[in-house]
């Protein structure tokens, strides 16, 4: 750090600490909103980048409690942002603390973005074709007599049918849909430019598998993570006089990605047919630019409303010490912990509208309370920033991939903590597993 660096910092910490603490005392709502995009601004000056990211993103999910009004939005919500942005604090200190532990001296001396070391394109193309088949076998089941969610007029009464038709083994198997869009997309961005095309086509043809459900996150687990990822290496050297801008196309297709959920997500909203979708109906019409601007909002604040209305109850909750940190894994682990329903709670906690969100601290409050929750939310943090530092230089599309998928995991803690509730991981590591061992033999 240069002498004017340091200068910088003595006098622009105390500065930002001043005006935080100048903030606090008119809104602390406004403060710790203040404070997390302060938080991102020096996260991405120290280059840590995802970190970065996920503290922009929650502070935009703040902002959003605070500015932008909605149809779910309550005293509750706005309340509880100093107690969530204390314990949302903890996670990214923890993360950042994560990457310190884990850093090596070596790791100075490494270029920036690794060149990743892709498979032939036989065999990466054979492994995609299996994913594929098993991806269209799985819909054929899963889909059979019924209408996907993404074809039907009520998009969120066909998803409940589906629901009560599935079972663990078909849902795990669906993500061939996920692993297939990730591969193919980073593949078509990152690779050499042959045959780039046939990646691109594939990516396209996954993703409309993915979105058969109507399910956002189906697609953006998919298309997200090969982005984080993408945008994290380098093309080949050899290929670097004919490339074209590809940060740009990687920033353009996420943009079109997220632009497309926040649509879809309005459109299925006001297709519904429940008390809040009548609501959003009568408040945003059939006006598309308005519609779209309410899903925005709904899926960067519906969470932090809920655990605003968790938390004013907290003393009514008893501790289940594991039962909720091990939804993922369904009724199998009902006789070891017990019964736990995450979207049961939250669901009567938003009455009179059904929300399924169950925000990003209702597992660890729930299970060991609000001082245990804390220390669940250290333990998690500092594990997301050291796996995140060990596979930042990795050159195995494999451990990018992965890396990769814990950042997109980290980032959709704004709506909710996803790995502990839906078990698709369990089958993307394996999945992952078999990509890096075909490309260790194809050397």
């Amino acid at each position: 750090m240069t002498l004017a660096e340091r200068r910088l910092w003595s006098v622009g910490i105390p500065l930002v600490l001043g005006v935080l603490l100048l903030l606090a005392t008119q809104s602390a709502g406004t403060a710790v909103t203040v404070g997390l995009a302060v938080g991102a601004l020096l996260a991405a000056r120290c280059r840590m980048w995802a970190l970065a990211a996920c503290t922009a993103i929650w502070s935009a999910a703040l902002l959003a409690v605070r500015v932008l009004p909605g149809p779910y939005d309550s005293w509750a919500g706005r309340t509880v942002l100093p107690v969530l942005a204390g314990y949302v604090t903890v996670f990214l200190i923890m993360w950042a603390v994560g990457r310190r532990v884990i850093s090596r001296p070596a790791d100075e001396a490494r270029p920036p973005r690794p060149e990743l070391s892709w498979p032939s394109d036989r065999r990466l193309l054979t492994y995609l074709l299996v994913l594929l088949g098993v991806a269209a076998l799985t819909a054929a089941i899963r889909f059979r007599g019924v209408v996907p969610p993404l074809l039907a007029d009520n998009p969120d009464a066909a998803r409940q049918v589906l629901r009560q038709q599935s079972n663990i083994v078909i849902g795990l198997l669906s993500e061939a849909w996920t692993l297939g869009m990730a591969i193919s997309l980073l593949r078509a961005l990152s690779g050499s430019r042959h045959r780039a095309l046939v990646y691109y086509v594939l990516t396209g043809v996954f993703t409309v598998g993915a979105a058969l459900g109507a399910s956002k996150n189906s697609v953006l687990v998919g298309i997200a993570p090969a982005l984080i990822a993408a945008l994290s290496v380098r093309r080949p050297r050899r290929r670097a006089s004919t490339s074209f801008p590809r940060t740009a196309v990687v920033l353009l297709i996420g943009a079109v990605a997220l632009g497309a959920a926040v649509y879809l997500g309005g459109q299925r909203t006001m297709a519904g047919s429940g008390a809040f979708e009548t609501e959003f109906r009568s408040r945003y019409g059939t006006n598309a630019v308005t519609s779209s601007a309410g899903s925005l909002d709904l899926s960067l604040s519906s969470s932090t409303e809920t655990f605003g209305r968790l938390w004013s109850q907290r003393e009514h909750l008893e501790p289940t010490y594991g039962a909720y940190s091990l939804a993922f894994l369904g009724s199998r682990v009902e006789p070891l912990v017990g019964k736990a329903d995450l979207y049961g709670v939250t669901s009567q906690l938003s009455q009179p509208y059904l929300m399924n969100t169950a925000t990003f601290v209702a597992i660890p409050l729930l299970d060991y309370g609000p001082i245990g929750a804390v220390f669940f939310l250290a333990a998690l943090g500092l594990a997301v920033g050291a796996t995140e530092r060990w596979f930042e230089f990795a050159a195995a599309p494999a451990q990018q991939l992965g890396r990769a998928f814990i950042v997109y995991f980290a980032l959709f803690g704004i709506y909710e903590m996803y790995p502990l509730i839906y078990p698709t991981w369990l089958s993307l590591v394996p999945g992952l597993w078999a990509l890096h061992r075909l490309g260790r033999t194809a050397k």
